[in-house]
C-alpha cells in the first residue's frame, strides 16, 4: 500500500478505542481518537480524514447523527459504523445516511483490517470520480476554440488555434474550399445544408486532421458583416478532451456503481445472516429428524425431503451472499486440484446434477505431475460447481464439457504492468463446452453481482460466476473467458507451490453416529432452537438439558454433570458464546464443548477455540456432520 488512510476513531468505551488505536497503529495507520460526538464533529470540522470508524451509541448523540452532519456538510470522508447490538433499522438508516458498511463488536481483526481496505478503496474511487467530474466541467468550460470567418465555404480569417486544431498553414487552406480538407464528408453535407438554409447556431460535426484522423468537433455559428459584406464566423470546439473525459466518467460511475452494489449487499448480509440461519436451522433439521423416522416408500417422505432440500438450497445462498460481501475467510491448505476435480466429479452433488443430462459427456485432460497449490478446498469445489453446472445448463443435451489441467508459466494481468513484474509458475484450469457461447452483450456483465442470463422459472440466483470472480481474486489468481467457438472457455490461473500435500483421512458422515446415553447441555438464547437440537440428539442415543443464556448454563452446570456442551456464540444482551465458556471453565475445568454459529469466522471463535474448543459449526448443520463432530469431542479428538 502506497499511502495508508487517516482515521477518525469514535467510541466512548475509552479501553475499546485504545485497543483499536494499538491494532490500527500497528498496521501503521494513522489514528485521532475522540470519546463524544461533539468532539468527534469538532475534529471533521478541522481536519481531514479518509475514514471514520464511528459508534452507533455515543453518550451525546448517535453515530447517524453524526453520519448526518458528514453528509450535509459535504465532508469527504467514509464511514464504517461500529456497534455491539445490530439492528436491521440501524444499518438501512446508517446506509441511507452513507454509512459505507456495518460492522458487530467484539472486531475481528481480520475481517476489520480486510473492511478498512475495502472502505479506502471506495473513498479513494469516490474522490476520483468527483476529480473527474471537476476536470470535465473545467473542460466543458474552456474556451479553447478555433475561431474562423468564411463566406459560402470559403476561407476570410482564421486564429492561431484554428489552423493548430487541423495541422494547416495559413497558406495550405486560404486556397479555394477548405471544408473538403477538414470535415468529414458526412459534416460537409451538414454544413452546406446549414449555410443553404441559412442556419445558425450550435451542432456537432466531425473534424479531420491533416494526419487523416477524425476528431469531435462542436460549432456555433452566426452572421456578420465583414469588410461591408455578409460573411458567417464559426466558432470551433475540440471535444476530444470532453469525450475522453466522458468516458472516464462513466467508466469511474460503473465502478463506483458496482462498489455501491456490493456495498449494499454486505450491509444485507451481515445484518440478516445470523436470524436467517437460525430460520433455516429448522427448516432443514426438523425434516432430517422426521425423515429418520421414515422409509423411503413412506407417505410424504418425497415432499419432506423436497422441503429439507429447498432449506439446504436456501442456507447456501446466505452462505455465497456472505462470501461475496465479506470475502472468503476459509482457511487455505496445500492442494492438487487434480484430486480436488475427481473428488467433485464423483461426488453425490454432481452426479445429482448430472442426472438431468444423461446424453452430456463429460471429458477430462488432467495433466500428470502437476504442481501443487494453496487453495481453500470447499470454495475450489465452489467454483467447479458453478462453472461445471453452467456449462451442463447451456449444452442442453448431446453436448461436451472438457475439464483439463496443466503447469504454465503466467504474468498476473494486475501485475503487468508495474515495473519489475516476472512470469511466474501458475496452475491452470480450463472447463469448456460445446454449447451457445456467451455474447458480447452478455459478456462485460457476467460477474457482476445477480446478472443472469437464465430464463424466468430456471435456478439461478446470479451469484454463481460472482462468487467464482471473487473467490479466484481471493486466492491472488486470474480468471480468463474466451469463445470456444462453439461454446465457451473459462480458464482459472492458480499460484502453484513446492510445498506438498498433506494425507488426510476422510470421516464417513453418510449416517448419523449414535450416542451411549452422554449427556449434552444445549446453550442457545432461541428456546425453539434448544428444542430443534434435543430432539435431534436424543433420537440418536443423547440426552440433552437446555439453558437459554450463558448465565443460566454456568448455574445449570453447578448442579448437573453433562459431557458436553453446545454453545451459540451470539446470544442477545448476555454473555456470547465465547464468554460463557470462559467462566464455564472457572466452575468446570476442562469442560468440552462445540460451538454452532451463524457465522463463519470472528475473533470470539478463535479464542475459544484457544480455550479449548474443538470444534465450530456453521447453522444449519445435519445430523451427521453434527453427530460426528460430538463423537469427536467427545473422544478428544
Amino acid at each position: 500500500m502506497n499511502s495508508m488512510p487517516k482515521i477518525l476513531l469514535v467510541d466512548d468505551e475509552e479501553r475499546f478505542v485504545k485497543s483499536l488505536h494499538a491494532i490500527l497503529k500497528h498496521y501503521d495507520y494513522q489514528c485521532m481518537e475522540a470519546q463524544t460526538g461533539f468532539e468527534a464533529i469538532r475534529l471533521l470540522k478541522n481536519g481531514h480524514f479518509d475514514l471514520v470508524l464511528l459508534d452507533v451509541d455515543l453518550p451525546d448523540m448517535s453515530g447517524c447523527d453524526i453520519l448526518d452532519f458528514v453528509t450535509t456538510s459535504r465532508i469527504k470522508t467514509t464511514s464504517i459504523m461500529l456497534t455491539g447490538i445490530s439492528t436491521v433499522e440501524t444499518a438501512v438508516r446508517a446506509m441511507q445516511l452513507g454509512a459505507y458498511d456495518f460492522l458487530s463488536k467484539p472486531i475481528n481483526h481480520e475481517l476489520l483490517i480486510k473492511t478498512i481496505d475495502k472502505a479506502y478503496q471506495h473513498h479513494k474511487l469516490t474522490s476520483e470520480l468527483a476529480a473527474s467530474e471537476l476536470r470535465f466541467q473545467v473542460l466543458a468550460e474552456a474556451s479553447w476554440e478555433g475561431i474562423v470567418v468564411h463566406e459560402n465555404g470559403r476561407l476570410i480569417e482564421a486564429n492561431n488555434q484554428f489552423f493548430s486544431m487541423f495541422g494547416y498553414s495559413e497558406e495550405e487552406l486560404a486556397q479555394g474550399g477548405f471544408l473538403e480538407k477538414i470535415l468529414t464528408s458526412h459534416s460537409r453535407r451538414i454544413v452546406n445544408q446549414h449555410i443553404a438554409d441559412a442556419f445558425f447556431g450550435r451542432f456537432e460535426i466531425s473534424g479531420v486532421r491533416r494526419d487523416g484522423k477524425v476528431f469531435p468537433i462542436e460549432a456555433n455559428s452566426r452572421s456578420i458583416t465583414y469588410l461591408e459584406k455578409p460573411a458567417r464566423v464559426c466558432a470551433l470546439r475540440d471535444l476530444s478532451d470532453r469525450v475522453k473525459a466522458e468516458e472516464e466518467k462513466l467508466n469511474l460511475q460503473k465502478k463506483l456503481a458496482k462498489a455501491n452494489k456490493l456495498k449494499a449487499l454486505g450491509l444485507m448480509a451481515g445484518s440478516v445472516a445470523h436470524d436467517l440461519n437460525n430460520i433455516l436451522s429448522g427448516v432443514v433439521s426438523y425434516p432430517e429428524l422426521l425423515l429418520s423416522q421414515m422409509s423411503t416408500s413412506d407417505r410424504y417422505y418425497t415432499e419432506i425431503k423436497k422441503i429439507q432440500d429447498a432449506g439446504k438450497r436456501a442456507a447456501a445462498v446466505v452462505s455465497d451472499l456472505v462470501l461475496l460481501a465479506r470475502g472468503n475467510s476459509s482457511l487455505t491448505t496445500i492442494e492438487n486440484i487434480n484430486d480436488i476435480i475427481l473428488s467433485h466429479l464423483s461426488s453425490i452433488e454432481h452426479n445429482e446434477r448430472l442426472a438431468n443430462y444423461p446424453n452430456v459427456v463429460i471429458q477430462t485432460s488432467l495433466q500428470q505431475n502437476l504442481q501443487n497449490t494453496s487453495c481453500s478446498h470447499q470454495h475450489i469445489h465452489k467454483i467447479l460447481l458453478n462453472l461445471i453446472g453452467n456449462a451442463l445448463d447451456a449444452v442442453h443435451e448431446d453436448g461436451l464439457i472438457r475439464i483439463s489441467t496443466q503447469n504454465c508459466t503466467f504474468t498476473h494481468p494486475e501485475a503487468s504492468h508495474r515495473s519489475g513484474a516476472s512470469t511466474c509458475e501458475y496452475v491452470k484450469i480450463s472447463i469448456s463446452d460445446n454449447g451457445p457461447g456467451i455474447s458480447q452483450k452478455d459478456m462485460e456483465y457476467i460477474f457482476d453481482p445477480f446478472y443472469t442470463t437464465k430464463k424466468m422459472g430456471k435456478s439461478g440466483t446470479g451469484l454463481g460466476l460472482s462468487i467464482v470472480w471473487n473467490t479466484v481474486q481471493q486466492h491472488n489468481g486470474w480468471l480468463e473467458v474466451k469463445d470456444n467457438n462453439p461454446g465457451a472457455i473459462f480458464e482459472i490461473y492458480l499460484p502453484a507451490t513446492a510445498e506438498t500435500v498433506h494425507a488426510q483421512q476422510p470421516e464417513n458422515i453418510i449416517r448419523p453416529s449414535r450416542g451411549n446415553g452422554e449427556t449434552i447441555l444445549l446453550v442457545d438464547d432461541l428456546p425453539e432452537q434448544n428444542d430443534m437440537i434435543s430432539k435431534l440428539l436424543e433420537n440418536i442415543g443423547y440426552k440433552t438439558i437446555s439453558a437459554t443464556s450463558g448465565e443460566e448454563s454456568i448455574a445449570c452446570l453447578q448442579s448437573h454433570e453433562v459431557d458436553l456442551v453446545l454453545l451459540d456464540m451470539i446470544m442477545g444482551d448476555g454473555l456470547n458464546g465465547r464468554e460463557t465458556y470462559e467462566r464455564i471453565l472457572k466452575v468446570c475445568p476442562g469442560q468440552k464443548a462445540i460451538i454452532i454459529s451463524g457465522y463463519s469466522k470472528s475473533e470470539d471463535v478463535v479464542m475459544a477455540k484457544a480455550l479449548g474448543v474443538s470444534h465450530f459449526l456453521e447453522k444449519p448443520v445435519s445430523l451427521p456432520i453434527l453427530s460426528l463432530a460430538i463423537r469427536q469431542a467427545l473422544a478428544g479428538n
